[in-house]
């Protein structure tokens, strides 16, 4: 009973860590637009915010795995975490757009050891089933975030100030901290034996070795298309219907909240089959046919941008559907990914996640630097990274993924 109590109890720290570290971006997004005029920049230098964040993320992820291997998961997780707040905090009292990015890197670091080391936590304190739901439950702090930081966010910002959103993050991430703290034992008994017998050769050699696997790369190309579509759209969805198509901030906030609640549907059903022995591909090749019918209703906004109303609806409707497809993807091949490359797990999770969030950086980017409005930047962009998914579904060794 303990035992369990426990487990639930982690699952619940997890995923408001996760929330957290995802309302990092998802709760200024509906003021990019404002801030872009506070500090007299540009929108692709606005957008670095964003991106700096993703880069980092994927940077830390490398590293992040291994350093819970070697020290154990406590001494890396709850260091990371209290950075991350202390960012949070300086953010708010910032007034230069280069210290904005600066500290976002730092905030960064706390997102990555959240990602990466509550999953080995996982994967430590409990079986395959357990983690498939688990990570499942974990992943939708996603939509919670997108559903809840954006609203919050939107009114923070207009009663108060987009500052405000950084200092309220940073004081529920103290809070969550002591809770970490008290809660999360250390999992990972194993750190004396792997540092006698790590190599820096080999483990560097090990990550060429899971990256030239085509399981491997495949599923990176899945995973990492879907994360550079959704990264797309937060990125430049506020320059879209607050300064394309004259929505109001709040009213826009709101669509995350239908989008969020699709992925939230999405997850339940994912997790419905997951319980019903459908197969980890089978959970994939769902979410690719759905992000498919996404993309097609996207792109039949194209003939339709000299009504503007038309061309939002087509897009938030695809989009909805994009999301909604993630939460079939993700856990799945996360929890693949874990398993299949054995004693190089925490490498293989660490690899994956740095691609995802790397690819999430070039999606911000590229979304950022083309030079038309913002809802053909948006359908262009997302046209690009769903065919990326498409390739790595097709060539991907779905056999080895069983």
């Amino acid at each position: 009973m303990y035992l369990q109590n426990h487990k639930r109890q982690l699952i619940i720290l997890m995923t408001l860590l996760f929330f957290l570290s995802q309302a990092c971006t998802d709760i200024y997004v509906p003021g990019l637009p404002q801030m872009t005029l506070e500090f007299n920049t540009s929108l692709s230098t606005m957008s670095s915010t964003i991106g700096a964040y993703t880069y980092s993320q994927a940077f830390f992820f490398l590293f992040i795995g291994v350093l819970s291997d070697l020290f154990g998961r406590r001494k890396i997780l709850l260091p990371g975490i209290a950075i991350q707040v202390l960012a949070s905090i300086l953010i708010a009292l910032n007034h230069s757009i280069n210290m904005f990015i600066i500290l976002r890197i730092f905030q960064a670091i706390g997102s990555a050891s959240i990602y990466i080391v509550l999953r080995l936590v996982i994967k430590d304190v409990m079986n395959r089933d357990e983690q498939v739901g688990a990570t499942g439950v974990f992943v939708t702090a996603l939509p919670l975030s997108l559903a809840i930081a954006p609203v919050a966010g939107a009114w923070i910002i207009k009663l108060l100030g987009w500052r405000y959103c950084f200092s309220i993050v940073g004081i529920i991430q103290g809070i969550l901290l002591i809770w970490a703290f008290i809660l999360i034992k250390e999992s990972n008994h194993n750190t004396k034996s792997f540092r006698s017998n790590f190599n820096l050769k080999t483990y560097i050699e090990s990550y060429y070795t899971i990256l030239k696997t085509p399981l491997f790369y495949t599923l990176a190309l899945i995973i990492g298309g879907v994360f550079a579509s959704y990264y797309g759209f937060i990125t430049i969805s506020s320059y879209m219907y607050v300064n394309e198509y004259h929505v109001s901030s709040i009213i826009y906030s709101y669509v995350f909240i239908v989008i969020a609640a699709f992925y939230l549907l999405g997850n339940q059903i994912m997790l419905w089959l997951n319980r019903a022995h459908v197969p980890s591909w089978g959970l994939v090749k769902n979410g690719i046919i759905i992000s498919s019918v996404g993309l097609c209703i996207i792109i039949f906004g194209i003939p339709f941008q000299s009504i503007g109303l038309i061309t939002l609806i087509l897009i938030t409707c695809g989009v909805i559907l994009l999301r909604m497809a993630t939460a079939f993807i993700n856990p799945p091949i996360q929890v693949a990914v874990t398993h299949k490359f054995g004693n190089n797990g925490a490498q293989a999770i660490g690899l994956i996640s740095s691609l995802q969030y790397f690819a999430a950086g070039i999606g911000s980017f590229i979304v950022s630097i083309l030079p038309w409005q913002p809802s053909t930047n948006l359908i262009l962009s997302s046209l690009f990274f769903c065919m990326v998914s498409f390739i790595g579904y097709k060539l991907c060794p779905s056999n080895k993924m069983v």
